[in-house]
């Protein structure tokens, strides 16, 4: 821990903190097939197991146990692991303290050959530790993401309603929340079910980096993903967005529920009630 005394009393808290390298990937084994559709989804993590970690200053930082975060996987080969309040618990030496994650990591995974590999590419928000080090209650997501999210060759295990991550850093156990989109469906994935007391569908839609506008006909809306410019005409009963960096808009609106950070929601009618979880979101009326 005196290696992380050091990095935390000469960094700076989120936003200017010292830089973090993940440990490069060397393992290299190949990913199982489970259904068919692993391992696209929305999942909810259920157990952290930390390895390597990452390195913060030359000091290990090891995620060793957690639960709770969101992490969701598009057909598109676009991740994003969310926090909203979660609790883990990080190693560095022989000391260990609790933290709060409210934050976002996102990046790409792909499969060359018959291993994947995920690329981490951005990372916002900060953890709040319970119990300041050398003064620092904070750190930011961007030091704290590598440990806690796969990087490099992984190994993938699928079953019916779960998915094993495994990589260098870190093993995620995970359990699906939502039903996967079936192999034909194009990058941006959407799926329909009926939406509770709406008298209308929701709509899932797994999909980063997007243009477009989609009618909400009078039900609710899932958005998993990070960087898109969507518009949603019509009346929509509730919205939910899993990402970061988000832009949209919004005819007429009755929930808006934002699970994490960097997002612009615009929305034109209505008196919707509000949920922010994330940090440095923005809701207006247009």
């Amino acid at each position: 821990m005196c290696l992380l005394l050091t990095a935390c009393s000469t960094g700076n808290t989120a936003g200017g903190g010292p830089s973090s390298t993940a440990a490069p990937p060397t393992s290299s084994s190949s990913a199982g097939s489970g259904d068919g559709t692993c391992p696209t989804g929305t999942y909810e993590v259920t157990t952290i197991s930390g390895k390597a970690g990452t390195q913060v200053n030359g000091a290990p930082l090891v995620a060793r146990s957690g639960g709770g975060l969101k992490l969701a996987l598009t057909t598109g080969g676009a991740w994003t692991l969310t926090g909203s309040g979660t609790n883990v618990r990080l190693e560095a030496g022989s000391v260990a303290v609790e933290g709060t994650v409210n934050g976002t990591a996102d990046g790409t995974f792909s499969k060359p050959g018959d291993k994947y590999v995920f690329q981490l590419e951005n990372a916002s928000g900060e953890i709040t530790l319970k119990q300041p080090i050398a003064g620092i209650s904070t750190l930011p997501m961007s030091q704290v993401a590598p440990a806690l999210a796969p990087t490099g060759t992984v190994t993938l295990t699928c079953g019916p309603d779960t998915l094993r991550i495994e990589s260098d850093a870190v093993v995620l156990e995970l359990r699906k929340l939502a039903a996967s989109a079936p192999p034909s469906t194009p990058p941006s994935a959407t799926t329909m079910s009926p939406a509770p007391g709406s008298g209308g569908a929701t709509q899932t839609l797994n999909e980063s980096g997007r243009q477009r506008t989609i009618d909400c006909a009078g039900g609710n809306v899932v958005l998993n993903g990070s960087g898109n410019q969507l518009t949603f005409t019509g009346s929509c009963g509730a919205f939910t967005v899993n990402g970061s960096e988000n832009q949209i808009k919004l005819d007429k609106i009755g929930r808006i529920t934002i699970n994490g950070t960097g997002n612009q929601v615009l929305w034109t009618s209505g008196e919707p009630q509000v949920a922010d979880n994330g940090n440095g979101n923005s809701v207006v009326q247009s």
